[in-house]
């Protein structure tokens, strides 16, 4: 495989870049985080997809890109003398990934997982083991430097893909173990609890249901005959209900006509009747008015007495009204003589108190002779004014009795009047009495024409009631007769589907039966098919075991012949990196590194740090060789990643003259490194630099 053109847009820091990759010994230079090693991941994603990614897909593509510009990334390679061409490529907000691979110019494969399985069958390697083949790292040569043997050899067998044997032997193992299982499993199922064989226990069942099948369709033949039998019975009952139906039918039509003679005689009948109720009715409420009118008689007067007590009450009562005021005023005049007594009374007594020498209330002159004068006319006032309060008292006296009498009067005329107004209710009562039967006389004088007039329009009619009552009795009887023979032919039926019910439950038994003898014999079948197949199983767990055998010393075979051709490879690419200083590097049984010096082999710590870090290089080539070889591909280009660590500047230009002179087995040879003084000593230079906005370019030199 010889790469030839790169090209990345917008993959991780490159915007645009193309590579066309140079042969011979290519320094890849630039700055930590430049984007060197990008080069060779963007190889890898190209070629296997996302597993080949070192981070997740939303990070592939370069920072502060817009959804509408598209992750890509192109190579052209040759592989086994066709010329290859992949682009794959991430676009969109959700990163659609999408994949092309063309051979000889025309399209092999397409699709992003086609592509990535269609390159893995044609280079005959997956991700891991073509990464392990083509890129050494520093890392990668520290831990082979500085492990233990019982860690460096299960490190270096994982990158020679040992450890796949291993996962396939445990499988085989495991599914021996499952094949065992199984048939111990199954094994079970061949014998119930007492140990006795299934298979002749489900034949005895068989049998059991056979003579159960015989019992129950000789049942369903003998019911089959009954419900024949039964149902000729329904078809009398049928025809016999047929007949007593229309019997009944042709009685009844006859019944139906009497019986609309009957309503029409009746309904003339009952007319005439209600007439003669009505000439009745209406006989007996002129009679009824005739004594009303005479009770009349005796309230002609009624209303004019009335009037007259009425008249008569009004005057009494004005009289009493006048005769209340006058009492009234009669009462005013005594009270206040009463008073003008008192307060004459209360004068006259004040003049007796203070006597004749003092002096006068009023004036203030000394009474003397005045003050019996005083006193007299005091006496004479009081006399005069008690005389006028006996006579009010007198008239007042007199004028009560008046009123008195006048009252009793009026109590008289006031019950006279009560009497002459229920005299008047009943004369009113009387008169509503006999407006009501002539409104009554009236409706029934209009009732009675209308009677008449239908009375006259129905025709005469002729009626048979025993007649009527026969045809009723006769209907009847058919008609009792006709229920009996439905509930007869109903009661039929009622049996004929019970008995239909009971065959179908016999059929259903026969069929449940019939299943559980196929199911038995299904039992059965699946029986002799599960010994049939333990025995293949049991053929197949001996040749899973042969099989593990076989695998496990092919593992160990393999290990076996792996060491020394490790040690071959090493040794070759030893001798030429140490200019023929070295010859020999061997692989003891844990793997460590001896050195063959002056004719004896010394454990690799012997050795400088230079010399340990060489040594370590060529065991990690040869690994890769080894990889190359048994993937049956072509791989003629490697990748070196600061691989010259603690190398002092003699051991790092005899490293890059051997590396030149690997020409002969890597057409193509990549160091990334960030060593200057090994530049001069490169037939080319891939300049990888990163400007202020992040962006990394590629220059080729």
């Amino acid at each position: 495989m010889i790469l030839k053109t790169l090209t990345l847009k917008n993959f991780r820091k490159f915007k645009n870049s193309t590579i066309e990759f140079p042969d011979g010994v290519t320094g890849v230079v630039g700055l930590n985080g430049a984007g060197k090693s990008t080069i060779f991941e963007a190889i890898a994603w190209v070629l296997y997809g996302p597993v080949a990614a070192r981070t997740s897909a939303d990070e592939i593509r370069r920072i502060n890109v817009s959804h509408s510009e598209a992750c890509r990334v192109e190579l052209d390679f040759i592989f086994e003398e066709d010329v290859y061409r992949i682009v794959r490529e991430m676009s969109g907000k959700s990163l659609t990934t999408s994949a092309t691979v063309t051979v000889n110019g025309k399209i092999a494969a397409t699709g992003a997982d086609i592509v990535s399985k269609y390159i893995q069958k044609k280079l005959s390697m997956d991700f891991k083991s073509f990464f392990t083949s083509i890129f050494a790292k520093q890392k990668e040569l520290n831990a082979l430097s500085t492990m233990i043997s019982s860690e460096r050899r299960p490190l270096i067998l994982r990158m020679l893909g040992i450890d796949s044997l291993d996962e396939v032997i445990k499988e085989i193992k495991s599914d021996k173990k499952e094949k065992v299982n199984f048939i111990e499993k199954i094994s079970q199922d061949f014998t119930d609890k007492s140990g006795k064989d299934k298979i002749d226990i489900y034949k005895e069942e068989i049998n059991c249901f056979d003579k159960q099948k015989t019992e129950n369709e000789t049942l369903i033949k003998k019911s089959k005959e009954e419900l024949l039998s039964l149902n000729k019975d329904l078809i009398i009952l049928e025809k016999k209900s047929v007949k007593i139906k229309n019997d009944y039918e042709k009685i009844n039509n006859k019944k139906e006509e009497l019986a609309e003679k009957k309503v029409q005689f009746e309904e003339k009948e009952k007319i005439s009747e209600e007439v003669k109720k009505l000439k009745n009715k209406i006989s007996e409420r002129n009679k009824l008015t005739d004594t009303q009118k005479k009770k009349l008689e005796k309230f002609k007067k009624v209303d004019s007495e009335i009037i007259t007590s009425e008249k008569r009450i009004n005057e009494l009562s004005n009289k009493i009204e006048d005769l209340v005021k006058k009492i009234e005023q009669k009462k005013t005049i005594a009270d206040r003589l009463n008073k003008d007594i008192k307060d004459i009374s209360l004068k006259k007594h004040k003049i007796e108190e203070i006597g004749p020498d003092a002096k006068c209330p009023t004036c203030e002159r000394v009474l003397a002779d005045q003050y019996k004068k005083l006193l007299k006319n005091y006496n004479t006032d009081i006399s005069k004014k008690e005389k006028e309060i006996e006579e009010a008292t007198k008239q007042i006296k007199d004028f009560k009795n008046e009123k008195d009498r006048f009252f009793r009067e009026e109590q008289a005329f006031q019950k006279k009047k009560n009497y002459l107004q229920i005299q008047i209710r009943e004369k009113e009562k009387i008169n509503t009495t006999i407006q009501n039967i002539n409104t009554e006389i009236e409706k029934e004088k209009i009732e009675l024409k209308n009677k008449e007039k239908r009375y006259t329009a129905l025709k005469p009619i002729t009626f048979d009631k025993k007649e009527y009552i026969f045809v009723t009795k006769q209907g009847d009887e058919f008609f009792k007769l006709f229920q009996e023979t439905l509930e007869e032919r109903d009661s039929k039926k009622d049996e004929i589907n019970l008995l239909k019910i009971a065959i179908e439950r016999k059929e259903s038994d026969k069929k449940l039966i019939i299943q559980k003898i196929q199911n038995l014999k299904e039992k059965i079948t699946e029986l002799e098919d599960s010994k049939i197949k333990i025995k293949e199983e049991r053929i197949i767990v001996q040749h899973l075991g042969m099989l593990s055998e076989v695998m496990s010393n092919f593992r160990t075979n393999l290990i076996s012949r792996i060491r020394p051709t490790l040690s071959s490879y090493s040794s070759d690419f030893f001798e030429k990196l140490t200019d023929s200083k070295y010859r020999e590097l061997e692989l003891d049984e844990n793997y460590n590194l001896l050195v063959f010096d002056n004719g004896e082999y010394y454990g690799i710590e012997r050795f400088s740090g230079g010399e340990e870090d060489l040594a370590n290089l060529c065991l990690r080539l040869a690994i890769s060789e080894v990889i190359t070889e048994r993937a049956g591909g072509v791989f003629n280009f490697i990748i070196l990643d600061e691989i010259f660590g603690s190398q002092d500047t003699y051991r790092r230009q005899n490293i890059m003259k051997a590396l030149n002179g690997l020409s002969s087995k890597f057409r193509q040879i990549f160091l990334i490194t960030h060593v200057d003084d090994v530049k001069n000593d490169m037939e080319n230079i891939i300049f990888v630099t990163e400007n202020e906005d992040g962006i990394s370019t590629i220059k080729v030199e």
